[in-house]
């Protein structure tokens, strides 16, 4: 069967539609509107792309012109939209939701009421849902949440030493992001090695425009650097990462600046951006600093020193460290970038490659020969980990009424921040 994938960013849309027995993907779309217009590429079942400037911008055009493209493509992606199964879509705060589930009304009404704790990733997934839901109303919509896969971790890991009343009643943890990225290098990484996953203890670092590193052990997440909101943990491209709160009290205390401001800045002016006054993308603080502009390499070096830091404080959570796994945008494409963060680690047993990191293209395992634990880069697949969650639920539901997947939620507690138990 075929699944039709959504993946919505804050200026942006990804979407995929994939067979689920060999995962074949049929087509794909890429909708960018973050610059002045609009950039727009759809590739077809002929793997012929298609690249255009176009007028429109929004989840909901991008959204429309890809099935359009579906329809009318010569061979056809699909004849009619009855060959699609289900539509599944990434939500990247979905709370104490621990896998995939049909949106219904209440599911809608939670990720609704999480908005405000990923204000650049919720709103859009649900711009995205209602025009989907408009263009294919007889499908069955599931969502795939980025804080599922780190529902294991322990009460120890994901408990702010906070007023336990804030736990308690106002459901503030630690929930973790990026985990379709992490759950798929996970399993990569127990294929690349040839290990029983039940033996392997795994630090992921995904940088990209987002950044976060997880400690996996036996394909389970121990820890991870991103918490209650995406704003946590490592520097990011334009999020600050974790700072001293203090600062948020003296900023507003002292320089009258509002709540709202302050978030504002944190998650658009801070990080990469906010150091160097150049960029969020480290492709162009790379140039700058080899043109010896300080405060990009000041960025850089920030940027550098606090994955060093995570990486060091997850192996100790592991007791040690079989692979290092570097993967998304950054990760993948950057040697530099892998080459400064795997200076001087040898004190953990990771040894790289110098040679095999400037060549290597994903999968590839960059450390040396000697290294006791392994360096891996991998090319996360979002889409892969959407499409296993979603014909699990399909596949549960089998039976249920037409066929219609119908799951109940499973939650670690009755608690999503901001919704009350009444």
């Amino acid at each position: 069967m075929l699944i039709l994938l959504l993946n919505a960013g804050s200026s942006s849309l990804k979407a995929t539609v994939m067979e689920t027995t060999q995962h074949r993907v049929v087509a794909t779309g890429h909708a960018d509107w973050a610059g002045t217009s609009t950039q727009y590429q759809y590739i077809g079942p002929d793997q012929n792309k298609h690249a255009e400037r176009v007028s429109w911008k929004g989840h909901a055009e991008a959204v429309r012109r890809f099935i359009t493209d579906l329809l009318k493509q010569k061979p056809p992606a699909l004849t009619d939209l009855s060959h699609l199964a289900a539509v599944g879509h990434r939500v990247v705060h979905g709370g104490d939701y621990t896998t995939a589930i049909q949106i219904t009304p209440d599911v809608r009404s939670r990720i609704e009421q999480l908005r405000t704790l990923a204000p650049l990733h919720n709103p859009p997934s649900l711009e995205t849902l209602a025009a989907a839901e408009a263009e294919l109303p007889n499908l069955p919509h599931i969502a795939t949440f980025d804080t599922a896969f780190h529902s294991t971790l322990p009460p120890k890991a994901y408990t702010y030493p906070i007023p336990m009343k804030w736990t308690r009643d106002w459901g503030i943890r630690r929930f973790g992001f990026h985990g379709l990225s992490h759950a798929y290098c996970s399993n990569q990484a127990t294929n690349m090695l040839d290990r029983p996953r039940d033996e392997l203890r795994l630090v992921i670092c995904h940088l990209g425009h987002g950044c976060s590193a997880a400690a996996v052990q036996g394909g389970r997440c121990l820890d991870t650097t991103m918490g209650f909101t995406p704003l946590d943990g490592l520097m990011m491209a334009t999020r600050s990462g974790s700072i001293d709160p203090g600062i948020l009290e003296y900023v507003q205390n002292n320089h009258g600046l509002s709540a709202e401001q302050v978030g504002h800045s944190l998650n658009h002016d801070s990080g990469l951006l906010g150091v160097s006054e150049i960029s969020g993308d480290l492709r162009q603080l790379e140039e700058a600093a080899n043109d010896g502009h300080e405060l990009a390499q000041l960025a850089i070096g920030i940027y550098v020193h606090r994955i060093r830091q995570a990486i060091g404080a997850l192996t100790v959570t592991l007791g040690g460290i079989d692979a290092l796994i570097f993967t998304a945008g950054v990760g993948e494409n950057s040697s530099g970038i892998r080459r400064l963060i795997c200076s001087d680690l040898e004190c953990l047993g990771l040894e790289l490659d110098t040679e095999a990191n400037t060549a290597c293209q994903p999968d590839a395992d960059i450390a040396t020969k000697s290294s006791r634990g392994r360096i891996l880069v991998i090319a996360t697949r979002e889409d892969l980990t959407m499409v296993r969650e979603i014909q699990a639920i399909i596949d549960l539901s089998s039976q249920g009424p037409g066929g219609v997947p119908q799951v109940t939620v499973s939650k670690s507690n009755d608690k999503l921040p901001g919704i009350s138990n009444s």
